[in-house]
């Protein structure tokens, strides 16, 4: 196992389990798991918890899909001639349920979701063995925590999805409503945050009780329920944005720092080719440098609207976006034959000529505590503490260096925050500038009702939520084209 990164390596025979009805395991395949012969030591849980990680990685999720999906919606990025496909049916609302991307990303999530169901009906079947219960309540807790995280990524962009909680259904399931899927996302992350071990208190990269606080209180704060938001917000303990370079949150040497919650992990130098990693292999590396690299594929640039949104003077612009004049690759090369501004967060230019074909081990930061603090000052501000809300608001911009917001400078810069409408705006610029890149404002537009007014093309009534993949409304004979989502 390597401490900086979790090593996946159950993942292939995990596939197998999961694809496989139930009486198919009495064939005793040496290439599958049995359960009943299975979780005899700590070396075998641990793995079926690696498989149930390891799905956030694939191309599917972070590994490609997810990173374009979250990006090209929000419109933060706008595509080249070399973007295609339903990448560019992301960006410019053209999609329909035909799109594959669509179904990659579902099948991911529900990958996941069947791993982690895998490992807590071995617990409930009382076949996990030979093992301490206080490590198997820990392994318990994380595979929770990643089935509400993928749980929360899907009822996010789809509304009601089907709710699995076995591994022995033929089916993904009859829809089940947004309720309901909530409903489990907050028990798995109660069990989580009572069992998971504080940042520091296990390897990195595995789940911990921060970030099933952070988790569940953004679910709340997604459902508009402030007070439960801050409640979690404010029991989160162990993290700091003092001292952290604006740019270590998004390259690999700042990677597990103060503010870092929950990361998806990977590795150059383990490697893993994502073209086969639809839920079948590891997949150790990310799309992410190469197809945002203006030394490379190049498929994507900033879009303008986004780049507007900084302030000038703001370091920010330094530490996410790269334009001419800025140097690059240990500072040996500089940029002169840019057309655009170009991403780098998440690139790895300032140590290398181009992101090339080995691609990237950078980390995503899924959960960090600035979001929490502006997360929290939304909460505090919809309960009407508003002076605290500005205080937690300007503890990013101290870090970052800007004026702060409820001084005349800000002021004048059209950013006053003298009533809570006012903060709302700020709090909407300040995520946006901080947050940019990092798969957050997609969400965040479409739960304040803002899609509309920011995304060209968004239509009320159809775009909240995406299509249900054709793909698995065919597969699916829990599902027919009445169960497809409106608009579509």
């Amino acid at each position: 196992m390597n401490t900086k990164k979790i090593t996946l390596t159950c993942m292939a025979v995990l596939f197998s389990i999961i694809g496989c009805k139930e009486e198919e395991l009495d064939l005793q395949d040496p290439n599958v798991i049995v359960t009943e012969t299975f979780f005899k030591n700590s070396g075998e849980l641990r793995s079926a918890v690696n498989g149930a990680y390891a799905f956030l990685q694939s191309q599917g999720m972070y590994g490609r899909i997810g990173f374009f999906l979250y990006d090209n919606l929000s419109q933060e990025n706008l595509g080249t001639d070399a973007l295609q496909g339903g990448l560019k049916a992301f960006m410019d609302y053209t999609y329909d349920p035909s799109v594959g991307e669509f179904f990659t990303f579902w099948q991911s999530a529900y990958r996941g979701i069947a791993g982690c169901n895998f490992v807590l009906e071995a617990a409930e079947n009382g076949i996990i063995e030979n093992i301490d219960q206080g490590e198997i309540d820990q392994r318990l807790g994380e595979v929770r925590f990643l089935r509400a995280l993928y749980y929360f990524n899907l009822t996010n962009l789809w509304g009601d999805v089907p709710l699995q909680t076995t591994t022995s259904s033929d089916s993904s399931g009859a829809k089940a409503t947004q309720e309901e899927i909530y409903n489990i996302i907050f028990d798995d992350l109660t069990f989580a945050v009572a069992n998971l071990p504080a940042k520091g208190d296990t390897e990195n990269g595995r789940a911990t009780k921060g970030a099933a606080q952070a988790l569940k209180g953004k679910a709340h704060l997604f459902r508009g329920e402030w007070a439960e938001a801050k409640a979690e917000f404010d029991a989160i303990t162990g993290y700091s944005i003092e001292g952290v370079d604006l740019r270590d949150n998004g390259n690999e040497a700042g990677e597990f720092n103060n503010e870092s919650i929950f990361e998806i992990n990977y590795d150059k130098q383990i490697g893993g080719n994502q073209w086969n990693s639809t839920g079948n292999g590891i997949a150790e590396t990310t799309f992410r440098g190469i197809e945002y690299a203006p030394t490379n594929f190049a498929n994507i640039i900033v879009r303008p609207s986004l780049f507007g949104e900084y302030e000038s003077d703001d370091p920010r612009i330094q530490a996410y976006f790269y334009q001419n004049g800025d140097s690059y690759n240990n500072g040996e090369l500089t940029f002169s034959n840019l057309t655009a501004v170009v991403w780098r967060k998440y690139q790895n230019l300032d140590v290398q000529p181009q992101d090339g074909f080995d691609y990237s081990g950078i980390n995503f930061r899924v959960l960090r505590y600035a979001d929490v603090l502006l997360m929290l000052a939304e909460a505090e501000n919809e309960l009407g503490n508003t002076a605290r809300a500005i205080s937690l608001m300007n503890e990013v911009r101290t870090r970052a260096g800007m004026p702060l917001y409820g001084t005349a400078e800000m002021n004048g810069r059209g950013f006053p925050v003298g009533n809570s409408s006012q903060i709302f705006d700020a709090l909407v610029h300040e995520r946006a500038v901080e947050l940019s890149g990092e798969q957050i404002r997609f969400l965040d537009l479409k739960r304040w009702g803002l899609a509309a007014d920011v995304i060209e093309g968004f239509q009320v009534g159809k775009h909240e939520f995406l299509p249900i993949p054709q793909r698995e409304i065919d597969a699916n004979p829990d599902l027919t084209n009445a169960d497809q989502n409106p608009g579509y």
